[in-house]
């Protein structure tokens, strides 16, 4: 970072240069530290000051100190001659002198910079409050005022107003761009409305927009929540016959959709045509790959991908190795699932309480009670917690074994952990003492079932 201290000379230029080296870096604080140094040296500063350190405090998501900063847009929340008191050093640090806010009437800049501050913090109603306030104004809002509005509505899951903004570009004889669009998508990706982003997608193919990549990402990723892998894969072939270039995250949204949907085959051909193209893979997409395989009982497939991870430079995290563990726990492989949580310990990769969950499970469908509770008292000795689930998989082992009277105790300790038995955990408890003939605990556990 530029250092401008007290007794240096510098420039606007200086200052506008370092301050933006902050907002890449979402250092705000730092920012402010800038501008308290740069107010110390001038006794009037420059309009870029204001404006360069109110952006750096919206991209690190302090909306009302961007306001604050931009002067003549101070929100009704915060009084007109409110003085903020600027931070000397980190944020923990004692606060500085006092420094006043800009004396100027608000420019349009000036509330694209608010706008994008509230867009950063999720403050979809402010930045709407204020596209508006443009209006009343002598300003005009410009395609840029409309996108930090659009991508405020799409953070705050505000698709419907969203495409009112999207459609008010248009009545405005304003022309939308790539980012109009592909925030409009996403917003209606975020809320599930694949019909309505794909209606976005169709609305950029027939107008003279040139395509770009990121909408049709934007649209896969929209398929994708809302599990509609025909269309994902649709969109994907769209995009090669349009000539571009799929991205990691067009690849992985893609995936993802296929692994939702069990279609393990499509998934690790999407893989395969990544590496084949040389795009990077990441330990995400792997894992969605494994996971597809696992949804799909296919477990030879999914340690396969698994040795890929560890041959590659790529360093197999928790949520891959849970996957190919959950994938062997669906075949009915117990030894391998343990063998995988042996590896994990072995490669210093912590096991977490999904790993514990899936390799007792594991243990429990092939009647390997014991082995499943000596795992779940290994929780316990860790610093991590046992879930329901955890003492499900627990519960159905022993149901497995015929061990009635360390289900029911499993079932107590539960209540005991505050933590609430389900329909699953009774289950479980009620079908061991049925098996061992207990008919009168299996009774007591449906009481207390009903009564909960």
């Amino acid at each position: 970072m530029l250092d401008i201290g007290r007794g240096s000379r510098f420039t606007v230029t200086d200052f506008d240069v370092a301050v933006k080296k902050c907002g890449r870096t979402t250092n705000w604080s730092a920012a402010l530290q800038l501008f308290h140094e740069v107010s110390h040296q001038r006794a009037e500063l420059d309009n870029r000051c204001y404006i360069t350190t109110a952006s750096a405090c919206g991209k690190g998501k302090q909306w009302k100190l961007a306001l604050w900063l931009l002067g003549g847009i101070i929100e009704a929340t915060m009084e007109a001659n409110i003085i903020y008191r600027v931070p000397e050093g980190p944020l923990t640090a004692p606060a500085g002198p006092a420094v006043a806010a800009a004396p100027r009437p608000p420019a349009l800049r000036d509330y694209n910079v608010g706008i994008s501050a509230c867009e950063s913090a999720k403050q979809w109603q402010r930045a709407l409050s204020l596209l508006r306030e443009i209006a009343e104004t002598r300003l005009e809002p410009t395609v840029i005022s409309y996108n930090a509005g659009i991508s405020a509505c799409e953070k705050g899951i505000q698709w419907q107003r969203a495409l009112s903004l999207l459609a008010e570009i248009v009545e405005t004889k304003l022309q939308p761009t790539v980012i109009s669009y592909s925030a409009g998508i996403s917003a209606c990706m975020k809320a599930k409305k694949w019909q309505q982003a794909l209606s976005l997608l169709r609305e950029v193919v027939d107008t003279k927009l040139e395509t770009h990549a990121i909408i049709y990402t934007a649209g896969i990723s929209a398929c994708e929540k809302a599990q509609q892998w025909q269309r994902a894969l649709s969109l994907l072939a769209e995009m090669t016959g349009r000539k571009l270039q799929p991205s990691v995250i067009s690849y992985s949204a893609g995936i993802s959709a296929f692994e939702k949907a069990k279609q393990w085959q499509q998934a690790l051909s999407l893989l395969s045509e990544m590496i084949e193209t040389k795009l990077e893979t990441d330990t995400i997409i792997y894992s969605a790959s494994i996971s597809a395989c696992e949804k799909a009982k296919q477990w030879q497939q999914a340690l396969s991908l698994l040795r890929e991870v560890v041959e590659t430079t790529l360093e197999p995290d928790a949520i891959i190795y849970n996957a190919a563990i959950s994938a062997c726990e669906k075949g009915i492989q117990w030894q391998r699932a343990l063998s995988l949580f042996s590896e994990m310990q072995a490669v210093k990769v912590n096991p977490d309480v999904f790993s514990h969950g899936a390799v007792i499970s594991a243990c429990a469908k092939c009647r390997q009670w014991q082995r499943a509770l000596s795992l779940l008292r290994e929780i316990a000795r860790t610093k991590l917690e046992p879930t329901v689930i955890s003492y499900n998989a627990g519960i159905s082992a022993c149901e497995s074994g015929k061990q009635w009277q360390l289900a029911s105790l499993l079932l107590v300790e539960m209540v005991q952990t505050k933590l609430q038995p389900n329909v699953i955990s009774y289950s479980a408890g009620i079908s061991a003492c049925e098996k061992a003939k207990q008919w009168q605990q299996a009774l007591s556990l449906l009481s207390e079932m009903r009564d909960g």
